[in-house]
């Protein structure tokens, strides 16, 4: 179609072997030359475009004033151009975009021939070009459109016209395809483990599979090695192997009394949606160190997310499930787990396996009724015993009074066993038989507002029930007399926003209560509060308590959240306050703060200040952090504050530097 329209609005004036196509408003011939006015050069890689030109002895054309090349989704623009073959183009005084990378160059001189881009004096960036926030200066490099690979000699990296980075040589690949070689390096400094530098290296081993090498070394602390195995065995499924090893420097080992000089573990995580049938699944995270430091000297981990240090215990599952129809679906589940802060997992209860049987709700007329039966092998070094049990319900459902209320009745048999293997004693049975009838409505009225409630109230009767506990294995069970009281409601006003539930338990016979758990989440323009609360009546006191309330809006954030723990068994209580604020500096910059405090131990867990930046070409979070970090020791766990200042900048498209420095 543009060739149609050319050929209207020119004429064409000579053709290279019918490759290279040239038009013109207007030529003139004088010795050998071709004077151009307005000239417009196709070739299926470039058109040119520009003020006026000259074709010299049919092979050589050179154009001039607002120049313009449009080759390979770049567009150039240059004081003048030289084109001396199909694929050769020579430019002056250059400004180039590329619409792939989304990156302009400004360049003293630029050669293109066939894919490859060479210039001379460069500067480039992805933010606006009369500016820019940052921008890269070089001498000269090279660009391959098919390697996609760029070469930059004695290069500065400017922000905001302010020299901060100087390499003598940049190599690297543009292109996302994947492809080994050496990925960006972590470095940093402790003033207690020295010098921290890992060199990550990337190899492809096919289209299903790579690995990662992470040689890693702190020099005042020891060093090690760290790889991942990642690959894919088919379109639906994903997996990884990680495993590694820090060994610690006898003198370091010594001076801060480790419980160990080697810290290794492993990693193995598999997904994979129809293993063996159409509708099964398999998933698999299996973790195992031998002490916290290992995650903790994880150059991966190494950033401002710690929470994997804070929780304690390392889980590993297994999850196997088959819905064999629509109605049934099948488990097995298992899990192992490491508590860190102990020196020994022996007496750990493990839980290898769980086996699930599930018959999911079916609805024949008004008759509803499923099925649950499970069997769990709980073990360890010094205790092994098993569990069974099922859960048959049968109910009754009917809408009444022109549906404004709702009854059901349910039937359920529950069995359970438990007992020691190899065990002489008889094991602990349990079964019962109980009703529960259910009262429910849900009411909705809409009249310059919308309030929806549902209100339910269950009546539980135990009809029959049989307990042999002679092991003490099986819990509370039973289903006492009782009454669940319900409540679930939305409100909704303009800006106003309300949702809200309540749930109380009461036991008949004893007259007792279960805990009232209550929550609120109300929204009003820019204001927010959400509250999470239970209340024991046994203890007569609040034993979980979650509070957060925030103020948002374009500029602000203030937010502070408010947790209340309380352990009924050892007594053991958690207060912390947490508090964060943020404050847009202009639309693209924001100052945050954050901190936590516990008030029980009165003592700061964490204190953090920072600041981000996010635009189109760039962004960056600078920020420091004072943390609390467990450490296991020979005496059992302890733990030390770190000092971590943070750098996370990343320039759109070339890549960035995210860093932790560790200043203790």
């Amino acid at each position: 179609m543009l060739l149609k329209i050319i050929s209207i609005l020119f004429f064409a004036i000579f053709a290279y072997a019918d490759i290279i196509k040239v038009y013109a408003t207007k030529a003139l011939e004088e010795n050998k030359t071709i004077i151009l006015q307005k000239p417009l050069i196709i070739y299926k890689d470039f058109i040119i475009q520009a003020q006026k030109g000259i074709v010299k002895n049919d092979k050589t054309a050179v154009l001039e004033g607002n120049v313009t090349v449009f080759y390979q989704n770049s567009a150039i623009e240059a004081d003048k151009v030289t084109v001396i073959s199909k694929n050769k183009i020579f430019a002056k005084n250059n400004i180039i975009y590329d619409r792939n990378l989304d990156l302009w160059f400004k360049t003293k001189n630029v050669s293109i021939n066939g894919d490859l881009i060479k210039f001379k004096k460069v500067i480039f960036s992805s933010c606006c070009i009369d500016k820019p926030d940052w921008f890269i200066y070089s001498k000269k490099g090279s660009y391959n459109k098919k390697t996609k690979y760029i070469k930059l000699y004695n290069l500065t990296l400017y922000v905001h016209k302010v020299p901060v980075f100087y390499f003598p040589f940049y190599f690297n690949s543009l292109d996302k395809t994947r492809r080994s070689g050496l990925l960006r390096p972590y470095f940093g400094y402790s003033a207690k483990e020295g010098f921290l530098y890992t060199q990550p290296v990337y190899i492809v081993l096919g289209q299903r599979a790579d690995l990662e090498f992470d040689p890693t070394i702190r020099t005042a602390r020891g060093r090690g090695l760290y790889a991942t195995f990642r690959f894919v065995d088919s379109p639906n499924s994903y997996g990884e192997i990680k495993l590694g090893e820090f060994i610690d420097y006898d003198k370091y080992f010594t001076k801060y009394n480790l419980a160990n000089k080697k810290h290794f573990g492993y990693q193995f995580l598999y997904e994979r949606n129809s293993t063996v049938f159409t509708n099964d699944k398999l998933y698999m995270d299996l973790k195992y160190a031998n002490d916290v430091d290992y995650f903790y000297l994880n150059p991966y981990n190494y950033t401002f997310n710690t929470s994997y240090l804070i929780d304690k215990t390392i889980t590993s599952k297994i999850n196997y499930i088959n819905r064999f129809n629509t109605n049934y679906i099948f488990g097995i589940y298992a899990k192992y787990f490491i508590d860190t802060s102990k020196l020994s997992n022996e007496d750990t209860i493990q839980v290898l396996p769980q086996i699930n049987l599930h018959k999911f709700v079916t609805k024949n007329s008004n008759i509803l009724n499923s099925f649950d039966a499970n069997f769990y092998n709980y073990y360890s070094i010094p205790t092994k015993y098993y569990q069974f049990d099922t859960l048959l319900p049968i109910s009754y459902s009917k809408a009444i009074l022109n549906h404004y209320l709702s009854y059901k009745i349910t039937e359920s048999f529950s069995f359970a066993s438990a007992n020691y293997y190899n065990s002489q004693t008889k094991p602990d049975v349990f079964s019962q038989l109980y009703t529960s009838v259910e009262l429910y409505s849900s009411l909705i009225k809409k009249d310059g507002y919308l309030h929806i409630i549902n209100p339910s109230v269950t009546f539980n009767f135990n009809n029959y029930n049989h307990i042999q506990n002679s092991n003490n294995l099986l819990g509370e069970l039973k289903i006492n007399n009782s009454v669940n009281l319900k409540l679930f409601q939305i409100f909704e006003n303009g800006n106003f926003y309300l949702d809200h539930s309540l749930s109380q338990m009461l036991y008949i016979d004893s007259n007792q209560k279960n805990d009232l758990e209550n929550t609120l989440n109300v929204k009003k323009g820019n204001y927010s509060l959400n509250l999470q609360n239970k209340y024991s009546w046994d203890y007569k006191r609040t034993i979980y308590n979650a509070l957060t309330a925030s103020y948002s809006d374009s500029n602000y954030l203030l937010k502070m959240t408010h947790i209340y723990k309380y352990d009924k068994i050892n007594t053991n209580k958690i207060k912390t306050i947490t508090l964060r604020f943020e404050k847009s500096l202009n639309q693209y910059k924001r100052f945050y703060t954050e901190y936590s405090y516990d008030l029980l131990n009165r003592y700061n867990k964490y204190i953090l200040l920072g600041v981000k930046m996010s635009k189109k070409c760039w962004q960056y979070d600078i920020g420091f952090k004072r943390n609390r970090i467990p450490v296991l020791k020979e005496d059992g766990i302890s733990y030390r504050n770190d000092y971590i200042l943070n750098f996370n900048v990343y320039f759109n498209p070339i890549g960035g530097l995210k860093q932790s420095i560790l200043l203790n």
